[in-house]
């Protein structure tokens, strides 16, 4: 079998494996750089930029930018009960709503009309 990288002396099937192992590590320094915790918006919108760049160069997938895209919402949308849970009184009691009100449904959206079984389709 050839070797086609002779600094590794691994033949083109596991020297692409490695590259690619290699381009991944990189590509994971890019989309965290130094941050530790995703803490802020901030931390996530910069991870959300760095990601943008990346698809934008074609180094990083649709799908897996979309993914990640995705694992990012879901980072931000959880930023208000962390804050919550962070900054509650030891002594607050825990408040549960079992009867909410619900949306009333009656009336129709303003200019919106329906449609009748007598009007022609």
């Amino acid at each position: 079998m050839a070797v086609s990288d002779p600094h590794s002396g691994l033949c083109h099937k596991h020297a692409a494996e490695r590259q690619q192992n290699l381009d991944q590590a990189d590509l994971a320094a890019a989309l965290i750089g130094d941050i530790d915790e995703f803490r802020s918006a901030a931390d996530i919108n910069h991870s959300l930029g760095e990601l943008y760049k990346l698809q934008a160069r074609n180094k990083i997938t649709p799908r897996r930018a979309a993914v990640m895209a995705y694992t990012a919402n879901l980072l931000l949308r959880t930023l208000p009960a962390i804050y919550a849970e962070e900054n509650a009184s030891p002594d607050a009691p825990i408040e549960i709503i079992l009867d909410a009100p619900r949306p009333c449904h009656d009336e129709p959206y303003p200019g919106h009309t329906t449609p009748r079984a007598s009007d022609p389709a």
